[in-house]
């Protein structure tokens, strides 16, 4: 059997067994339902109001957006610092310029006030 045969009979044992043991679940499990199941958690700590459905400013949104978006297209960064030696003055510049094109786009978040943390 090469490689490939015995990955297929471990999926294959895997999905049995994730089956077996669902099924075994529904049969001998317990049928009450808690109740703090639905109860919302942050962090582990419950709240104080289990109604909890306030809505947040939009900046907040906002922000994380930024963040997230600013930390993906860094990353882009880091295939080019392995090839660096190898994609010479061309990748030197595209480099450059995405940099330039990602520092225009924190500026405009700047100007536009996106970044600031309103109370």
């Amino acid at each position: 059997m090469d490689g490939y045969g015995a990955l297929l009979v471990f999926l294959i044992v895997a999905i049995v067994i994730a089956l077996a043991q669902t099924f075994l679940n529904e049969l001998i499990g317990v049928k009450r339902k808690d109740p703090h199941q639905d109860y919302p958690y942050e962090c582990g700590v419950p709240l104080y109001d289990p109604e909890a459905r306030g809505t947040f400013k939009q900046g907040y949104y906002l922000l994380g957006l930024l963040l997230i978006l600013f930390d993906i297209e860094a990353a882009y960064l880091f295939p080019w610092a392995v090839v660096f030696r190898d994609i010479g003055l061309y990748g030197l510049i595209e480099a450059v310029l995405f940099i330039f094109i990602l520092s225009l786009g924190f500026v405009y978040a700047w100007k536009k006030g996106a970044l600031k943390w309103q109370t």
